[in-house]
């Protein structure tokens, strides 16, 4: 008992890491290249078909499944909504935060499920493979776009759904699962209906091979048949996407062979060798010798040998799920040649995942392969027939008395397994070290460059209502005015988040003394106005600033400004962008109660600025507030903006994505930990 409570936790623990590894990398890849603004098909899925209808109470539902170009992505326009309104703000790096959470649960779920396939000395194999494929940032669109989600939706659905429902037994909860799961994943992308036709297809060939009666199967039959017939019902074809189809075979098939052979580019030969393991896993499927009488359908849990925790060969269940995951993948990559495949282009970014998948479980293929077949005294085999386990003849399950190799006896067999085994693992190490170098240095820095301008055209905008600041290639929608029209709505402009957001209007109740008001908004931004800052400080673009350091001697013997009485806001968190000494003794930046005059809040950024501007968070007071700046030392100076408005899980998506390296570097390091001791405690028991 004791070992077994210890097998679950050093599981549990790796489990965890596994989850906290894929987070913390996609955290921080986000935080370094990814932003909060809105961006592209945002604009239309989410503003025009999610906000603006909720808020202004204007046929919510119908928007809810009005599809966007050929899908309908409610399970996507759900969770945005969800976290706009608890946020009350638009945040797309906080949708990615989430979206993170989702690819590591299906990596963690992936992790636990095949591993259950393969003998014990693969798992720490499976484990890093995982870890490395779901943390690199090789769909780095999905990674930043917080709109993306519909991807980890489709991928963790269809996982579900195709792991439970063909083996599960009708009306129990797992096939309620499975049917939920199936169902859902019709709401996250247009091919979401792939999956129940994957499951209906496993289902028959079981049929076929007369492991399950028609009368079991029936149930799973017409309910997938319902969801396939919903999905072709139900889908939309748009005009402007007619031009990206494939226009003919020869597009078609490279579409699909440049997809099989990812991640390696210009090697069309490697489709082969990447996808053999799962080729060679179907071939033992299809090939299997078909057993006499049909048997009742049972779960996984039927089939372990406990004494191994390795499925036996009766049926080659496991095989049949990794055979339907693949084939779940490649019916994917037909599709998206279909739809996508003009021109026969490499696959884009954001379909990468789904590639991603796919070598996964060529892995898991190739390790099922090479792991033995665990046969029991008086167990039946392949061609033989019992009735479904039961907890009682379970416990009773004699030891194995023998294994045999799934690639057959004969030596030749073993040998070229192990070959194919090889050339998968230099082909595919080989492919993803190209692909990794190419986003890191090219393409993760160039949406990096994209999102700075962009940022700054819609500041300006937002701060300014000047179209100008939008006549420019950069910035996150195809149109101009198409934003322009977005954010008339109140509604809408209500919910923007930093750092395009405008701040708060302040004024000051006096006349300043020794702080300049600097405002370069609309000015000659190759020589904008630096008033109250320093020479090498550059002017806030979007908003105006106000500052202690005069240019005749940098200094002022006393400078103070106070603000008129601000009303508090619904937001949690005010940011404040700061410049100069802030921090340091002789200058402070307070907020204080209208009423009574006390201290509310110190504003104080983390690191003295300089000559740059570092942002300052504090708590939105509950009562009304004046802003007080204060600049007593004559060798520093103070510079200081507006507070602008910040939604608390936006504070905290902030945070924690500036922390995903020491998240990363404290999972590894458990996991290391955790490795050295299953290690230990496993040589105690030998």
């Amino acid at each position: 008992m004791a070992s077994i409570n210890l097998k679950r936790i050093i599981s549990g623990s790796f489990a965890a890491c596994l989850f906290l590894i894929v987070v913390g990398t996609k955290w921080a890849t986000l935080d370094r290249f990814g932003s909060p603004m809105p961006d592209w098909d945002q604009w239309d899925a989410e503003a025009v078909e999610l906000f603006i209808p909720w808020f202004e109470n204007d046929h919510f539902i119908t928007h809810l499944f009005n599809p966007h170009n050929e899908h309908r992505v409610v399970l996507t326009k759900l969770q945005s909504l969800a976290l706009g309104l608890i946020n009350g703000q638009w945040d797309s790096r906080l949708e990615a935060a989430v979206n993170a959470l989702l690819h590591a649960a299906l990596a963690v779920g992936f992790w636990l499920v095949g591993r259950r396939w393969l003998a014990a000395h693969w798992h720490a194999a499976l484990f890093g493979l995982i870890a490395i494929l779901i943390s690199l940032p090789l769909a780095w669109q999905n990674v930043l776009g917080g709109f993306h989600s519909q991807q980890y939706w489709m991928l963790g659905l269809s996982f579900i759904a195709i792991v439970l429902l063909p083996f599960a037994r009708a009306w129990s909860l797992r096939w309620w699962l499975g049917l939920a799961t199936a169902t859902c994943v019709l709401g996250s992308m247009g091919s979401g209906l792939l999956a129940a036709a994957v499951i209906f297809t496993l289902v028959i060939w079981r049929i076929i091979a007369r492991e399950i009666s028609w009368r079991a199967a029936s149930p799973t039959l017409v309910s997938m048949g319902l969801l396939i017939a919903i999905g072709l019902l139900t889908r939309h074809e748009v005009a402007w996407h007619q031009k990206l189809k494939a226009a003919t075979v020869h597009d078609f098939c490279f579409s699909i062979i440049r997809s099989l052979q990812w991640p390696l580019r210009d090697r069309d030969w490697a489709a082969t060798i990447l996808w053999l393991p799962w080729t060679v896993t179907l071939w033992k499927i299809l090939s299997r010798r078909t057993p006499k009488p049909a048997l009742a359908a049972a779960d996984f849990s039927q089939l372990r040998d406990p004494a191994t925790g390795i499925f036996h060969d009766s049926s080659l269940r496991a095989g049949q799920t990794i055979a339907a995951l693949g084939g779940w993948v490649l019916i994917q990559i037909i599709a998206t040649a279909y739809a996508r495949g003009a021109g026969a282009d490499y696959p884009a970014s954001r379909y990468m995942d789904t590639l991603a998948f796919g070598a996964l479980v060529n892995a898991v293929a190739l390790g099922w392969l090479l792991t033995p077949t665990t046969r029991t005294a008086g167990a039946p085999t392949a061609s033989e027939s019992s009735p479904p386990a039961t907890a009682a003849n379970r416990s009773v399950l004699p030891p194995p008395t023998s294994t045999a190799p799934r690639c057959g006896t004969h030596p030749w067999k073993r040998r070229a397994l192990h070959a194919i085994g090889l050339a998968w693992l230099l082909t595919f190490s080989f492919g993803l070290h190209h692909a990794t170098k190419n986003v890191l240095r090219y393409e993760l820095v160039d949406a990096r460059k994209y999102y700075i301008k962009a940022e700054a055209n819609m500041r300006r905008y937002l701060g300014t209502n000047d179209p100008q600041h939008l006549a420019h290639p950069e910035i996150p929608f195809p149109s101009a005015q198409g934003l322009i029209d977005r954010l008339a709505r109140p509604s809408l402009r209500a919910l923007m988040p930093l750092p395009i957001r405008a701040p708060l209007p302040l004024t000051p109740a006096n006349a300043p003394l020794g702080f300049a008001a600097n405002d370069a908004r609309g000015a000659n931004l190759a020589r904008p106005p630096r008033l109250g800052l320093s020479p090498a400080t550059p002017p806030l673009d979007a908003a105006p600033s106000w500052g202690s350091f005069h240019v005749t001697d940098g200094t002022a013997a006393t400078s103070e400004w106070q603000s008129a009485p601000v009303p508090p806001t619904a937001a949690p968190w005010l940011k404040f962008e700061t410049a100069g000494h802030a921090g340091e003794n002789g200058v402070s930046l307070e907020l204080r109660s209208v009423r009574t005059g006390h201290l509310l809040a110190t504003v104080s950024p983390s690191k003295v600025p300089g000559d740059t501007w570092r942002a300052a968070y504090v708590r939105t007071p509950a009562e009304p507030y004046f802003v007080l700046a204060k600049d007593t030392d004559p060798t520093r100076w103070l510079a200081f903006s507006g507070p602008t408005e910040m939604g608390g899980l936006s504070y905290w998506a902030a945070q924690a994505t500036k922390h995903g390296l020491l998240i990363l570097a404290l999972a590894t390091a458990a996991t290391l930990t955790g490795a050295l001791v299953s290690w230990l405690s496993t040589e105690r028991r030998t």
